[in-house]
């Protein structure tokens, strides 16, 4: 192989020093993951033992695997996948990331980095031409992302990084991770960072891998890169970023969850026309630069300066998690709120879920806290006290799941599916996504399926005049989506790529990069094989899927109540038939266990630990 190095960095952090070693992955394991969110999870699990261990003690590895064509000039391949035992779910945790760090992890002359252990005191892990070593991270513990990045950067010039925040210091269960500016940003796998005293981890490689067929590569992405660039999709992503979603779920479907889901449209907010269109588009007013991911010539991210503040956003899921779900709908203080959570490290759509849940628990009497929708002074104070955690801030710190069984109440006003919150996206005018939702391996979440693209644009890929409201045929869908959705994050690829870049039309490119001989089925079969091992994983981390696999009651109970979607429901009876339809479909038992022979039929069988396949079984009656 010359485009993958056939190995990883394994750095065993051990009280006041380091041990390392190379893990060495045979050609037939490249062929099956391909790289990123497939070497995540499956390098986790050769590194773990029998006994699970606990999100935030020492024998948690932390995974980092850049996706297999990312470095490779590719506009859009740019992302790399971290993964842990979740501090915020208690399943497997996973994240992607647009920064850079994965292609100077490839050009370290590694295909993933793995930390283990914990330290004495905070430090920074450093790997570079000079070789791997920590430092002590005096000066840096305790200060917030940017601070850290500026003090960093003055010694470290044009080196990667990873950085966490004072909220995965304090090891919240919503912490990110930040790298280079993007954030990974769910399931609190900064918390995990912090639990081993690495407050950043900075990487700068010195020597680019060989892709196969340099001539056939530069042509392929030549026609592929054109085709993305010039797609209508690109052109408004560019133009104004992610929160022109809010066209559809806002004014077309209604579905845009508000108040913590009580509402699903804007109408709440004081002149809400004005607000929408303020809120979809703030760019070209406010935008000072752009921050791309890595080697993206189609950037969609808007740097902007509002009131003095500068910030990368906000993005449609930060104008969801720190806008309309607290009951903000000014672009500016939505903006501030956003600035604050990025330097103290915080996940936006978990941190505003959190304070959407207090919020609406105070006014049902069950928590004694002063604030109320849209107070953005005391939500901003409330931000800061959860990273340091102080006072209520301690409490909500660990999200609202978590805060509502500490406190012993409040929990039927929790919207959440295995403990994590979940995206912009009302489930209820969506069929698809509440099944997507319900089976996602990291908890509700829209892009571990991308059924929500399929709804609301009508055709995706294969498929076409998809029905919002029906729950026919969803379970193949969603299937299929997680397929598809796990080959981008295998491979790299942005998923707003969804419009032009396929197995279809990636597998040339694949080939002529890494030299193996893949059919685009082989691609998507890849994506598969990611979704069976997350799922083993989870059921060894204690997932019961009978139980698990469902949505909060008040998407069953409480109808949608204004806007396009009014009336809209889940119901229970239909949800059920998608769930039976979907776990077939994956080869799973009735009750969601892989079946022994899907793992032999994708050749998992042979590659994963005992102990994992033990989870899965052979007889469709278990």
């Amino acid at each position: 192989m010359e485009w993958f190095w056939g190995k990883g960095l394994i750095v065993e952090l051990n009280g006041d020093g380091i041990r390392t070693r190379e893990l060495s992955l045979d050609r037939k394991i490249y062929m099956l993951l391909n790289g990123g969110r497939g070497f995540a999870g499956y390098v986790w699990s050769l590194l773990v033992k029998e006994t699970p261990p606990e999100p935030l003690s020492p024998e948690n590895p932390l995974v980092v695997a850049p996706g297999g064509l990312v470095g490779s000039g590719l506009s859009t391949a740019s992302k790399t996948t971290f993964v842990a035992r979740s501090p915020q779910t208690g399943l497997l945790g996973r994240s992607v990331t647009g920064g850079r760090v994965g292609w100077e992890i490839r050009r370290a002359g590694y295909d993933f980095l793995a930390i283990t252990g914990e330290l004495n005191e905070p430090s920074i892990l450093i790997i570079d031409k000079e070789g791997v070593r920590i430092e002590n991270a005096r000066g840096l513990w305790g200060s917030t992302i940017s601070e850290a990045r500026r003090k960093l950067a003055s010694r470290f010039k044009s080196y990667s990084d990873i950085i966490i925040g004072p909220a995965g210091e304090n090891r919240s269960a919503i912490a990110s991770i930040d790298t280079n500016g993007r954030q990974a940003g769910r399931t609190g796998l900064g918390a995990v960072m912090g639990s081993k005293k690495l407050k950043a981890v900075l990487v700068k490689g010195w020597m680019d891998p060989i892709v196969n067929d340099r001539g056939e590569v530069l042509r392929l992405i030549r026609e592929l890169n054109k085709a993305t660039h010039n797609a209508r999709a690109s052109k408004n992503l560019v133009e104004y970023g992610t929160p022109l979603m809010l066209e559809y779920t806002n004014k077309v479907y209604g579905i845009i969850p508000s108040l913590n889901w009580k509402k699903s449209t804007l109408s709440w907010c004081e002149n809400h026309e004005q607000r929408h269109e303020e809120l979809t588009r703030f760019a070209p007013k406010y935008r000072i630069g752009k921050n791309p991911c890595i080697g993206c010539g189609r950037p969609c991210s808007q740097v902007i300066r509002i009131n003095g503040v500068e910030v990368d956003g906000p993005e449609y899921e930060t104008i969801f998690g720190l806008g309309t779900s607290i009951g903000v709908c000014n672009i500016r203080d939505v903006a501030l709120l956003n600035k604050l959570a990025d330097d103290y490290g915080f996940d936006t759509i978990s941190l505003g879920a959190t304070i959407a849940w207090a919020i609406h628990a105070s006014e049902e009497g069950l928590l004694d806290i002063d604030i109320s929708w849209g107070d953005t002074q005391r939500i901003a104070k409330l931000v800061e006290d959860m990273a340091h955690r102080r006072g209520i801030g301690d409490i909500l710190a660990d999200g609202s799941l978590k805060a509502s069984k500490k406190l012993g109440k409040g929990e039927e006003l929790v919207i959440h599916v295995k403990g994590l919150e979940p995206p912009a996206y009302d489930a209820r005018g969506l069929k698809g996504m509440a099944l997507g939702y319900a089976v996602s391996s990291r908890g509700a979440d829209h892009l571990t399926s991308g059924a929500y693209a399929f709804e609301i644009y009508g055709k995706l890929w294969k498929y076409e005049g998809v029905d919002r409201l029906t729950y026919e045929g969803k379970g193949l869908l969603v299937r299929d989506g997680e397929d598809l959705m796990a080959f981008y994050d295998n491979t790299g690829i942005c998923k707003f790529s969804r419009g032009t870049l396929y197995p279809e039309n990636i597998a040339p490119l694949w080939n002529a990069v890494t030299g193996f001989n893949s059919t685009p089925g082989d691609l998507l079969q890849a994506g598969e094989r990611a979704v069976n091992i997350e799922r083993l994983i989870n059921l060894y981390l204690g997932l019961n899927p009978q139980v698990d696999d469902t949505l909060p009651k008040r998407l069953f109970t409480e109808p949608i109540d204004d806007g396009p979607s009014k009336g809209e429901v889940i119901i229970r009876e239909e949800f059920t038939k998608s769930l039976i339809e979907y776990y077939t479909a994956r080869g799973w038992t009735r009750n969601g266990i892989p079946l022994q022979t899907t793992l032999v039929r994708l050749g998992l069988a042979d590659i994963l630990p005992n102990f994992l396949l033990d989870y899965s079984t052979k007889s469709i009656s278990s």
